[in-house]
């Protein structure tokens, strides 16, 4: 299994927008209605020209490259959540359906937590979509469930789930030392 994390290029914009597209209606189909889900996720070049401008401006996307292709992606930065101002945050992890399970986004985090690190960020909060199978990832990269929220869109109220991790440090070394003993586990068989 080759799997390689990088920083996102503008060239890797429209590949972002289709993941995001494809993610949405395999996750979301039971959680959000599908006329929400096409409403919000349509591939367009104004889309992908903002999409392209993000990544040149912000550089807060890594991307998951699975033998050659790109098959998820995260973002990060400043916590939107004013409750949390002094902490970094996981706007997003996307990977692809037939990917999951791979620990790319195990991978993608390391990359994360690494920059927030170096950016000077100590703790990290993450939303999740109450319903979201990704709750249970968010857990197992040591978020711990302390809040909840209320989301509106387009005149549609969901709930989410705040994961907070209290020691990006910590958080490094468990999800670091997590990667390294299933490598260790894939070389024995």
């Amino acid at each position: 299994m080759n799997i390689k994390i990088r920083k996102a290029t503008v060239e890797d914009a429209e590949k972002i927008i289709d993941i995001t597209i494809d993610v949405w209606h395999s996750t979301y189909k039971d959680l959000i209605p599908n006329e929400l889900i096409e409403r919000l996720q349509v591939k367009t070049q104004q889309r992908i020209e903002k999409k392209k401008l993000d990544i040149a401006e912000k550089q807060n996307t890594y991307v998951a490259i699975f033998n050659g292709q790109i098959v998820g992606f995260a973002s990060y930065g400043k916590s939107l959540n004013e409750k949390y101002p002094r902490s970094g945050e996981i706007y997003s992890i996307y990977i692809l359906e037939e990917y999951q399970g791979l620990h790319i986004g195990r991978m993608l985090t390391i990359s994360l937590l690494q920059e927030l690190i170096n950016q000077g960020y100590t703790t990290l909060i993450a939303e999740c979509l109450v319903g979201n199978p990704a709750n249970k990832f968010h857990e197992s990269i040591g978020g711990i469930p302390i809040d909840t929220i209320s989301e509106d869109l387009i005149g549609y109220n969901f709930k989410g789930n705040v994961f907070y991790h209290e020691n990006l440090e910590e958080s490094l070394k468990l999800n670091q030392e997590r990667i390294n003993s299933i490598k260790d586990r894939n070389k024995l068989r």
